[in-house]
């Protein structure tokens, strides 16, 4: 019997219908995957699964859990079902775990809030946090969560979900921002779950090769209705849509318009850089040795080349590129930027002119509280003589332009832009000051499939025609065999293998780098095997 079961499930907010008629069931031990592009509602489903919707949504149809309907149940019953029947895990540890809580706290408050008594709410806590990977003799209950890796702190947010053994675990986007290896790591545990304790998995994700090689089961929503439900290889090896044809295609990431190779002059190198960070304390007067985050890196990247760094967290990316972009000193070595090394004050200022950066969330680098036309300006202060009024303003729609926004645009708040127009937004105010070269970290790995192109054939559009070099910071191998022309292999704080892309994905000759390959999920290979 199903564990689960949707009947022509509905939700209106704000006047308007955002999921209307949805009807799935999950049987235990199963895995369905619900797959859709940002804003098909799929966190909406999570959510009002879960009776989390917010103030004012209207929910009609029914949601069974058991056998027992939670549409219109009241809170108390529904926290009831929270935590010991439905177990949830968001895309974000970050921002679901308490940073002032110990790990070991947050997990047995999962119980406590149930009436478990404290000191077997400890031990539930310890027991849930060794059965995702993190037992006490290697990551003590006492650390905080900004004491972990992404991949720890997701662990630590799969064990609040399970702390209670629930019967669902929904998981909403958990491995989006992880590197490769990390996100094999967590899936495998999500699956191991699932059929080991025969607990139904409802897996959300926008990544058709992820779902493909763990779900029994596929759902395609779009614009808030089911468009395809099936068995998921007869689902996505046949699809009956023009939609699901259409993600499987663009998931494929079909190669992009050549674009002419780089060449000349270094426009950006290092030489022998080394990042250290202070050890530990050891009692009030002494600290353990220094780590190196970076040690010893060289690399030089010339004007319009496209190059990509690829690294499990932890291996030193984000010091790497902090250095780079003169926000973080190297304790050793030379940062050249056009063949000048990285200077200070005003002289920094205007090597930032050539050197921009693009981040992963657009959310969290845009101002909300600014309109967009000050966001894209604010770069214009790094020039001698910054443009003014209506100058200033024509500037700012050209940019806009570019990155295929209209500039009517610049009169609006973040908020009221979709997640590829914010990321656009984000590239218009790299591109305003009119850069040499950009640095782009993991800016399209938030994004579904359709939007990672379009984004993407944006970025090369722009490079062929401004001679724009690229360094791509990125765990999407996908990605770096689609786009660039070199890539980096980054670990421990060391470049262990470099060269062509092809080269080094199809033939990688470091066991490090075979790895990353090795768990970068597949569509083709989760395609080839026989249907569940």
């Amino acid at each position: 019997m199903a564990l689960l079961e949707l009947e022509r499930l509905g939700v209106r907010l704000g006047g308007r219908m955002l999921l209307e008629d949805l009807s799935l069931a999950i049987e235990p031990g199963r895995v369905l995957g619900l797959i859709g592009e940002s804003g098909s509602g799929k966190s909406l489903t999570a959510l009002a699964i879960a009776g989390l919707l917010p103030p004012g949504a209207t929910v009609t149809g029914q949601v069974r859990f058991a056998g027992q309907p939670l549409v219109g149940a009241g809170e108390r019953a529904l926290c009831q079902v929270r935590g010991r029947g439905i177990g949830l895990v968001f895309q974000e540890p970050a921002t679901a775990l308490n940073p002032l809580l110990t790990i070991g706290t947050q997990v047995a408050e999962t119980a406590r809030a149930h009436g478990v008594p404290a000191a077997e709410a400890a031990a539930r806590a310890a027991a849930a946090l060794a059965r995702v990977g993190l037992p006490a003799e290697r990551v003590a209950p006492q650390r905080y969560p900004h004491e972990l890796s992404g991949g720890q702190r997701q662990r630590v947010a799969i064990a609040l979900a399970v702390a209670l053994a629930p019967r669902l675990l929904i998981a909403d986007e958990p491995t989006t921002a992880l590197d490769v290896t990390t996100q094999a790591q967590i899936l495998a545990l999500l699956t191991d779950l699932a059929r080991r304790e025969q607990m139904a998995l409802l897996l959300i994700s926008h990544d058709l090769a992820v779902v493909a090689g763990l779900a029994d089961e596929i759902a395609i929503l779009r614009d808030g209705r089911l468009v395809e439900h099936g068995a998921t290889r007869r689902v996505l090896r046949a699809p009956a849509s023009d939609y699901t044809r259409a993600l499987v295609r663009d998931h494929a990431l079909p190669a992009l318009a050549p674009v002419p190779a780089g060449g000349g002059e270094p426009l950006l190198s290092a030489d022998d850089l080394v990042c250290s960070y202070p050890g530990p304390r050891r009692g009030f007067f002494g600290r353990a040795a220094a780590r190196r985050a970076v040690d010893g890196v060289s690399l030089a990247l010339a004007a319009g080349e496209r190059v990509a760094l690829v690294g499990e967290s932890g291996s030193g990316k984000s010091t790497l590129v902090r250095a780079l972009l003169g926000l973080e000193p190297p304790a050793a070595g030379t940062v050249r930027i056009a063949g000048q090394p990285l200077g200070r004050g005003p002289t920094l200022r205007r090597q930032r002119r050539l050197l921009q950066a693009v981040f992963q969330d657009p959310v969290a680098s845009l101002n909300p509280r600014h309109r967009v036309g000050r966001i894209v300006a604010e770069p214009l202060g790094l020039l001698e003589a910054p443009p003014a009024g209506p100058a200033r303003a024509a500037r700012v729609a050209a940019a806009l332009a570019d990155v295929g926004l209209d500039p009517a645009a610049a009169e609006r708040y973040p908020h009221e832009f979709s997640g590829g127009q914010r990321q656009r937004i984000a590239i218009a105010r790299a591109l305003v000051v009119e850069p040499r070269l950009l640095v782009l970290d993991e800016a399209v790995s938030a994004l579904d499939a359709s939007l990672r192109t379009q984004v993407l054939e944006l970025l090369l559009g722009l490079g062929a025609t401004r001679r724009l070099g690229y360094l791509f910071v990125t765990h999407d191998l996908g990605v770096v065999r689609a786009v660039t022309e070199r890539t980096l292999v980054m670990r421990a704080g060391r470049i262990v293998e470099q060269g062509p892309t092809a080269e080094v994905l199809d033939h990688p000759r470091h066991p490090y780098t075979r790895e990353l390959v090795a768990a970068t999920p597949s569509l083709e290979r989760a395609l080839a095997g026989p249907d569940r």
